[in-house]
């Protein structure tokens, strides 16, 4: 595909070390957003993780030891998007990270991320004094950073049925559904079980807690 404008020519135009927005860029060069944003791929800039549509070029500015950049208010991560520096964030955090400790790294609400992330096991979340902490997915650094967050606060706070339930997988909630339908006569115990010996990793108080959000009778217990 022909190009329309040279490297030099988007050096140049970043030059400053500000960070430019799509519609900047596409007005500068008199091309399409598509063309815009395609460009920004190719020569890798930096997208902001704060202000959509923002981008910096690797190079032009100084960032800090965890790859973060701010610039303007607008915050960029040189090793990819928001859930990304969110990871590295909390993976070399000393002793967990909370929700709010991140918003002023990255100075955007990122509790949807977090939540996500949580989810699909690319970190680790315990509850300390009624609020959320977020640790390394990793076993070997989360235990280091559970041990020192333990050591000033203590143990993390019992899960409560819904702290289970918001973090379970839509499709594990299905899974436990169906298994309850196919055998009303199941107790969660026995749900449970027979999601564990289908290769599921499940605990009896998560079946619990889909109980209790969907109404089903208590005598399955």
């Amino acid at each position: 595909m022909r190009r329309l404008c040279t490297d030099q020519d988007l050096k140049d135009f970043f030059r400053d070390g500000k960070p430019r927005s799509i519609k900047e860029i596409q007005d500068h060069f008199n091309v399409s957003r598509i063309v815009a944003y395609r460009e920004m791929k190719r020569i890798k800039a930096f997208r902001s993780i704060n202000k959509p549509g923002y981008y910096m070029l690797p190079g032009t500015g100084h960032s800090t030891r965890n790859g973060l950049l701010k610039v303007e208010e607008k915050v960029f991560f040189s090793g990819g998007d928001l859930s990304d520096a969110l990871v590295r964030l909390i993976a070399k955090s000393h002793s967990g990270m909370s929700a709010k400790d991140l918003e002023g790294k990255v100075c955007t609400n990122p509790r949807v991320q977090l939540l996500n992330l949580s989810q699909k096991g690319t970190i680790y979340r315990e509850k300390f004094g009624g609020c959320y902490l977020y640790f390394s997915a990793e076993k070997q650094g989360r235990d280091r950073q559970l041990k020192r967050r333990q050591a000033q606060f203590g143990k993390p706070d019992a899960p409560s049925i819904s702290d289970q339930l918001e973090t379970l997988p839509l499709e594990l909630v299905i899974k436990i559904l169906l298994t309850f339908i196919q055998h009303p006569d199941f107790s969660s115990k026995s749900i449970a079980l027979s999601l564990v010996r289908r290769g599921e990793t499940i605990a009896t108080g998560m079946v619990e807690a889909v109980f209790v959000k969907y109404g089903l009778s208590k005598k399955n217990f």
